[in-house]
């Protein structure tokens, strides 16, 4: 029962709480708005006493039409009276609403027109705003489009550069505003086409400018050398007086008028034009702004390039009022017009020229900006720097057969400083397009391919002239690059190496001068027949003598003409020497050795070569070497002259110990020494062509009682030319004449002693003797003075001995004296005496053939039998030949009697 009753209590609970529930529930559906009663009726589904719920619903709304109906009732009179009035304002309303609806139609009828203006101003509004945006828009877009135009018309004109910075503006600053236009989606979308259209083209104008330096960088390097060839020669003119200019050296000939003029008006330069030169700024007209360390915002104000006081400083200015300057490849080849060059320095003098102005730079600034905007600058200084490296290549060949003539070698130095002016005026005002490394590696590969060249080609040029030629452009081409700072130092080695070869070409030329001097000369002294003359001898040959002064014309020289004339061909060749080494930068004794060593090999190869030659030569006579003799004498005493000149013109003085001497006085004591041999060749040469005549009849029975003809014309021809060697220095007059002398004794005695002569008949030999004594009295007739007495005699004593022995018959004597010092035949020879012996003995045999033997012939006989046994032993025995007869043991010297 207990839980019975729980469980009722507990039952009760749960149903009073539920009513509660629905209660409150009820409560917020009555006091919430309808549109918040969701959660008051979710709280009712998830409810289980939905039946409960509903029955107080159903309740709640019943009390709630009791309260209406409670309350209608309450207020029904009220509401009857409301509805009477109602009836009432219905018939007001109605006459209302009809009024309304007259006034109404009226208003609409009055209203039409103005609905009609506001709908036409409305229209008018929207189309002003849609005016005023389009205009707004154009605003935008007319800057796009102009500047596009503009751009356009920069690449028809060639104006790259002004054109990447139009597209650059264009780019950042117009075309965002309006990107959302088709059109300018377009323009975005051809950008890069154009940047690249402009950099192909910019790249075919380098191309172009390439190639016309190329082509033009000979007229460049002669610009350049003439410049420094002037620079120089305007220095020595200041130093030394005027001094005109070596113009064949550059080919001036071939220069046209404007250069001459470029040449004349820009001579000062040179020197200015030099890589570590100070910078400073060039005068306003020639101001060249690089622009490639500038920054530049807008294309018309802030642009480096625009026009500046009227003058146009940079090749992309703004505006371009001829084609061809917008195109420097339209007409001139990228040269500047040389006429109106010429026009602008006849009109400012002031100004100067280098030779990179006649070169329009403006492409290879261009197209470097270009890239570098590009972001190809790299790319760019890659393709340049190949390019000209190809370049630089061709320039070093020669040209065929370079060595034949100048312009080979002057075509070749100026294409090599045409090409390095040009690059060393990119290295200075194209921003770091080429650098002093790539410079200078370029500078040392063409440097040893020139060397390589001038070795190989000046070995195949033999003519002086043209070798100095050669070396007076090498130093042009030298001093030119090294103006612009080069290193030439290999070059002037090369220079000095070619020295020997210069020297070796000098000595062949000199060689032939000298040839010429020795054949066209008469070899007979100079005569002087007026003050003229004598002036011009003098200046130039040092020629001291008092008694010529004062004498009288015509006045006559001991020398010929030839002394004077080499003399001054030896200064020559000096001056020559001195001219090659000029300009060198060789130190005044370096200079003077080495114009003392090519001196001194002239005088001891050459000239001493050439007069030996010259005194060989068959076809000179007796008195042309007497006349040699002479002027090597006069030589050889100008010698000191000659080195008084080499001390002039080198400064350098001949008494230092390091200083080598000339040798011209040995060279000369040689050559004379040669020539009196030759004197003395000639003189006995002679001699021989007159016994060439002599005809003597050995089998004679009587003796003509005179001296046989030829012999007296020998003699009459020794005594007129000896009188002319009073000329020569004594000890040579007196040697030649003691040669001839010896000679002739030497010649009687091979014609004496001829093997061909079988017999000699007394009568011939007394003949002989006539000759011998007429050979005696000319040798005592002092023929040349200065001989002691008896010296000359002694020429002929053998033959005088000889003579004297077979016609005295002296045969006692000769064999008793024999091998003594006091001998009587001391000079006569057993083999002599034997030889001549036995031909008289044949000429005996003959006689006594036809003749009766008598005692006393037959005693003869004996006797020369006798004599011609103790020769024969005499020559048998040798040892008796140099043993004197009174040293010989007895048992020989009964030998020898017997």
């Amino acid at each position: 029962m207990d839980i019975l009753e729980d469980d009722v209590i507990s039952g009760g609970d749960q149903e009073l709480d539920t009513d509660r529930e629905h209660e409150r529930i009820l409560k917020e559906i009555e006091t919430t708005d309808t549109a918040f009663i969701g959660a008051s009726l979710r709280a009712v589904c998830e409810g289980s006493d939905h039946d409960k719920f509903l029955q107080k619903l159903d309740q709640r709304i019943k009390q709630h039409d009791r309260d209406i109906e409670r309350l209608c009732n309450f207020h029904y009179q009220g509401f009857i009276e409301s509805i009477t009035e109602l009836i009432k304002v219905r018939g007001d309303a109605e006459k209302l609403k009809n009024q309304v609806v007259l006034i109404n139609n009226e208003q609409q009828e009055s209203g039409k027109e103005l609905c009609r203006k506001c709908q036409d101003l409305i229209q008018c509004r929207l189309q002003q705003r849609n005016i005023a945006s389009a205009i707004d828009e154009l605003t935008m877009c007319l800057p796009v489009l102009q500047t596009y135009g503009k751009m356009q018309d920069q690449i028809k004109a060639g104006r790259y550069y002004s054109a990447l910075k139009t597209l650059e503006k264009l780019e950042h600053t117009y075309l965002p505003p309006v990107h959302r236009y088709r059109y300018c989606e377009i323009m975005i979308e051809n950008i890069p086409k154009i940047r690249e259209h402009i950099k192909e083209v910019s790249k075919s104008e380098l191309k172009d400018f390439l190639e016309v330096v190329r082509k033009n960088s000979p007229k460049i390097g002669k610009l350049a050398m003439c410049q420094v060839d002037q620079e120089k020669n305007f220095k020595l003119s200041e130093a030394d007086g005027a001094r005109t200019s070596n113009n064949f050296l550059l080919g001036q000939e071939s220069l046209t008028e404007v250069d001459r003029h470029l040449m004349s008006n820009s001579h000062k330069t040179s020197s200015k034009k030099k890589r570590k030169a100070p910078k400073k700024n060039p005068p306003e007209s020639n101001i060249r702004i690089n622009p490639f360390d500038q920054s530049y915002d807008d294309l018309n104000s802030s642009n480096p390039f625009a026009e500046t006081n009227g003058i146009s400083s940079n090749p992309f200015a703004e505006e371009i009022t001829d084609e061809t300057d917008g195109n420097p490849f339209a007409e001139g080849d990228g040269i500047t017009d040389e006429h109106d060059n010429a026009k602008q320095l006849l009109s400012e003098n002031s100004k100067d020229v280098s030779p990179s102005d006649l070169i329009d730079f403006s492409p290879v600034y261009k197209c470097l900006h270009i890239f570098g905007i590009l972001k190809f600058r790299d790319q760019f200084e890659k393709y340049y720097r190949i390019q000209r490296r190809t370049q630089a290549e061709i320039a070093l060949q020669p040209p065929n057969n370079m060595h034949e003539s100048l312009e080979g070698y002057t075509s070749f130095f100026h294409q090599i400083v045409g090409f390095f002016v040009i690059e060393d005026h990119i290295l200075h005002t194209a921003n770091n397009l080429v650098d002093q490394a790539y410079i200078d590696s370029l500078w040392d590969m063409a440097l040893s391919e020139i060397v390589a060249v001038l070795r190989t080609d000046s070995d195949y040029c033999g003519d002086a002239d043209m070798l100095m030629a050669v070396k007076n452009h090498i130093v042009i081409f030298a001093d030119t690059l090294k103006a612009y700072g080069f290193d030439v130092d290999q070059l002037f080695s090369l220079l000095i190496e070619m020295r020997e070869q210069y020297s070796d070409i000098l000595l062949k030329k000199w060689s032939g001068i000298l040839q010429t001097i020795f054949d066209e000369d008469n070899y007979t002294p100079i005569q002087i027949t007026s003050d003229t003359e004598e002036m011009e001898l003098l200046s130039s040959f040092p020629y001291e003598d008092v008694e010529f002064i004062k004498a009288s014309f015509p006045k006559q020289l001991p020398f010929s003409r030839f002394v004077p004339r080499v003399f001054n061909e030896i200064k020559s060749f000096v001056k020559a020497c001195l001219e090659y080494c000029e300009d060198l930068h060789l130190s005044s004794t370096e200079v003077d050795d080495m114009i003392r060593k090519s001196t001194n090999l002239l005088l001891t190869r050459t000239l001493s070569t050439e007069l030996q030659k010259l005194v060989q030569k068959p076809t000179l006579g007796l008195l042309e070497l007497v006349q040699i003799t002479i002027n090597t004498s006069y030589l050889e005493n100008s010698c000191s002259h000659v080195e008084e000149f080499v001390h002039s013109i080198t400064g350098v003085d001949s008494s230092a110990s390091h200083t080598a001497k000339l040798v011209g006085v040995s060279t000369f004591k040689d050559a004379r020494s040669e020539t009196e041999s030759q004197i003395y060749i000639k003189v006995n040469s002679k001699v021989d062509e007159f016994f060439e005549l002599a005809e003597y009849n050995w089998s004679m029975s009587e003796a003509m009682g005179t001296a046989s003809s030829y012999l007296l014309d020998l003699i009459a021809y020794l005594r007129h030319n000896f009188r002319v060697f009073s000329h020569l220095p004594e000890k040579v007059a007196q040697t030649a004449c003691m040669s001839a002398c010896k000679h002739i004794a030497t010649r009687l005695m091979e014609t004496l002693m001829d093997r061909d002569i079988r017999q000699i008949t007394m009568a011939a030999l007394q003949q002989f003797n006539l000759d011998v004594m007429q050979c005696e009295f000319f040798s005592s007739s002092d023929p040349v003075p200065g001989f002691q007495d008896g010296v000359l005699q002694m020429s002929f004593l053998e033959l005088r001995q000889l003579l004297d022995l077979f016609l005295s018959w002296d045969w006692s004597s000769y064999l008793a004296d024999y091998g003594s010092g006091n001998s009587k035949y001391l000079r006569v020879g057993p083999a002599t005496a034997l030889s001549l012996l036995e031909k008289i003995r044949e000429d005996s045999k003959r006689r006594n053939i036809f003749t009766s033997f008598n005692r006393q012939e037959r005693e003869k006989k004996k006797l020369l039998e006798t004599v011609l046994k103790q020769l024969r032993n005499i020559v048998n025995d040798w040892t008796l030949l140099c043993v004197p007869y009174n040293k010989l043991n007895k048992k020989r010297q009964e030998r020898l009697q017997y």
